[in-house]
């Protein structure tokens, strides 16, 4: 299961990145741009992470099947694990 939330959340930080990068000059601040980058990635980041799983490991999802994990079940805990993370960095980021 660790495994499955590690590659989709590298996906996820690249395409996160890729994104920020690409609209840092639209912010004045850096925090705001953070703020952004974090947002990006808890809501829209993990569901394009998924999507690039699928696209380059789609044939790992058989071995998750046999050690008894769903398609749906791995994609909604790593949806909610980077949700939380999200929720906890912008908490930090809106009290500075």
């Amino acid at each position: 299961m660790w495994t499955y939330y590690r590659d989709v959340t590298l996906y996820t930080l690249a395409i996160t990145l890729l994104t920020s990068l690409a609209s840092v000059a639209m912010y004045d601040s850096f925090s705001a741009g953070l703020f952004n980058a974090v947002l990006i990635f808890g809501v829209f980041g993990t569901g394009l992470g998924v999507l690039a799983f699928n696209y380059f490991q789609k044939a790992q999802y058989y071995m998750y099947h046999n050690l008894g994990f769903t398609k749906t079940d791995l994609i909604m805990r790593a949806w909610f694990v980077n949700l939380a993370i999200a929720i906890i960095l912008l908490v930090i980021i809106s009290l500075f």
